[in-house]
């Protein structure tokens, strides 16, 4: 298992039922790869750095997890085709060792 952080933006125009459907999606495809979500931090509405399509505004959401290697790909396939996701970030996270 490794550790992951998963950043989202997600339609800034989504109501709350949406927006929690969208990462009911990502916990369960998470769980069907034996993974589990660590912590989620939802940041709001916020101003983009540039304009995505007709976007300028979108819903912050942060979620550290741990997976599965094999589960990243089913994840991310599933997160492209949701109209919902303006962008994803999926990164490992790294291991720091203290004695460096």
């Amino acid at each position: 298992m490794r550790n992951y952080e998963l950043m989202l933006i997600l339609d800034p125009e989504a109501d709350e039922e949406r927006l929690g459907s969208v990462m009911d999606r990502v916990r369960s495809s998470i769980g069907d790869h034996s993974g589990e979500v660590l912590s989620e931090d939802h940041w709001g509405r916020r101003k983009l750095a540039y304009k995505v399509g007709t976007f300028t505004e979108g819903n912050y959401h942060l979620a550290h997890l741990q997976m599965e290697t094999e589960g990243t790909s089913a994840l991310e396939t599933n997160l492209k085709l949701n109209e919902d996701v303006i962008r994803h970030l999926l990164i490992r996270e790294e291991l720091i060792r203290e004695d460096e």
